[in-house]
């Protein structure tokens, strides 16, 4: 017994379509709660300050005034 498949360009563009769906999907669902689900991944660590907090403390001790930023979202 013989069987033939046939896929239509329309199912392979649409398969490709959900593919790239999910990928972009993924990639915005990492982008949203991905520092949330780190930092509950990695508990351990929240004793420690980080990079950008040890910078500051620094920057703020040294003699020279610290420039105004704007305050990021």
């Amino acid at each position: 017994m013989h069987i033939f498949a046939y896929l239509d360009p329309g199912s392979v563009s649409a398969a490709f379509a959900a593919v790239l769906a999910g990928v972009a999907g993924i990639g915005a669902a990492i982008r949203t709660f991905g520092s949330n689900l780190k930092s509950k991944l990695m508990f351990w660590k929240k004793d420690e300050p980080s990079p950008e907090a040890a910078a500051t403390a620094t920057a703020a001790t040294a003699d020279t005034p610290i420039e105004d930023k704007p305050a990021e979202q």
